[in-house]
């Protein structure tokens, strides 16, 4: 049965994810303290999480990179619960990594669906290989690092944020074929998401200055999208 991390502090609400949510092995965790602790205990693993904003110990949007960061596996999804639509919110909740915002008060057969397909997802990811090396870029999905492998043979990591490392790791499963960017905000981060062709365009200009690769190259392909390639090093 796949477990759920649902961190949420009101009782009521509580009651009312587990009647249905029956299919899910829940876990509740009332504030972001006790959060951080289960996904970093390494005795815990959770499948999914889903989290409140307002919290008795703070913001659940601003906790978002903390989340990832502790926990075991850092590409578990983490939809966002609340009953907050401004646009702002959502941009700031995606642009921290969240995968996916559900408003309240919540539609039952919508959050079961958009679980399931994050699931479906996070669990696509657990067979792909571990460890990619791409030219001089060595990419551990597992532990979400990047690292440059330097001319002397040393290695240097590269900072991604959470969206700039799913870029590449799509980009680098499939060498050579081109992603529109449409593609890439549905993989990347979602369908119905305030994503628009300029925020990928970002995503991508920043991430070729951070990897500042010899042999890798990400490639504009006018009119089309980006693919990933080796350069011609000779």
């Amino acid at each position: 049965m796949s477990r759920i991390l649902c961190i949420e502090d009101n009782k009521e609400f509580q009651i009312y994810l587990s009647s249905i949510l029956k299919d899910y092995s829940l876990t509740y965790a009332p504030t972001i303290g006790e959060a951080l602790r289960l996904v970093s205990n390494g005795r815990d693993s959770f499948d999914l999480i889903l989290l409140d904003v307002n919290l008795p110990d703070g913001n659940g949007v601003k906790a978002l990179p903390q989340l990832k960061e502790h926990n075991q596996n850092k590409m578990i999804p983490i939809i966002i619960l609340s009953s907050d639509n401004d646009v702002l919110t959502k941009v700031a909740a995606f642009g921290l990594g969240a995968d996916d915002y559900v408003s309240k008060p919540l539609d039952p057969n919508e959050l079961k669906a958009r679980i399931e397909a994050r699931m479906r997802w996070f669990k696509s990811q657990v067979h792909e290989k571990t460890v990619v090396e791409f030219g001089d870029i060595k990419i551990d999905t597992e532990r979400m690092v990047v690292e440059k492998i330097e001319d002397n043979g040393t290695r240097r990591n590269i900072d991604l944020t959470p969206f700039e490392f799913k870029i590449l790791r799509l980009l680098v499963n499939r060498p050579g074929q081109v992603f529109s960017r449409d593609q890439i905000i549905e993989r990347v981060w979602g369908l119905g998401r305030h994503v628009t062709s300029r925020t990928v365009d970002a995503h991508v200009s920043h991430l070729r200055k951070k990897m500042d690769a010899r042999q890798v190259e990400i490639e504009t392909v006018l009119s089309a999208g980006y693919k990933i390639g080796l350069k011609d090093v000779r």
